[in-house]
């Protein structure tokens, strides 16, 4: 019996121990509250997680199409430096085009120029020519024979023959002239 009474006073004191010791621990209304907290708190970390992970795909499509769109901008200004070079060397070409034209227009007026001279020359000789004819025909008959003319009839019907020849000579030139004039003409309206 004293046995027992001992066993069951060290029991008794062994558990008055661990109340004491349960008593100086957290209490668990407190340890509750703070795993409630933790929870609380692990639920708005996943929360934001998937804030996160939500801003994180939307910033990937804004990246997407941002290089989407400076891929297409930069085949745009490619598309338009080519375009400027083309058009740059429309311009190139207009210009040399329109100096060619600039040069041609002044051999035209060269042309031109030329064509007047002859035709003044030509009507110079021709009144010259229709003169000497007149003069020809106004010299009295004389009554040797027709082998035989005068000395200055002679020398009047050669120069007028002269300048006939002539006269032929320069309206050939003429016409070469004007057809080398009208050439030109053409090819700068064309």
């Amino acid at each position: 019996l004293a046995e027992l009474e001992a066993a069951n006073d060290a029991r008794a004191r062994e558990a008055a121990r661990l109340q004491a010791e349960l008593a100086e621990a957290v209490p668990r209304a407190q340890h509750e509250a703070t795993e409630a907290g933790l929870r609380a708190e692990a639920a708005a970390l996943a929360q934001r997680l998937q804030e996160l992970e939500r801003r994180h795909e939307k910033t990937c499509e804004e990246v997407f199409r941002v290089q989407r769109q400076a891929l297409f901008m930069k085949s745009e200004r490619q598309a338009a430096e080519d375009r400027l070079g083309a058009a740059q060397k429309q311009l190139e070409q207009a210009q040399d085009e329109a100096r060619r034209l600039r040069e041609l227009h002044g051999h035209a007026e060269d042309a031109a120029r030329l064509v007047r001279d002859r035709d003044r020359k030509i009507t110079e000789l021709s009144k010259e020519v229709f003169r000497l004819k007149e003069a020809l025909n106004a010299l009295p008959e004389s009554g040797g024979s027709p082998q035989s003319p005068q000395p200055d009839t002679a020398a009047l019907q050669a120069r007028i023959r002269a300048l006939e020849e002539k006269l032929e000579e320069t309206e050939t030139r003429h016409s070469k002239v004007v057809t080398l004039y009208r050439s030109h003409l053409l090819y700068a309206v064309q």
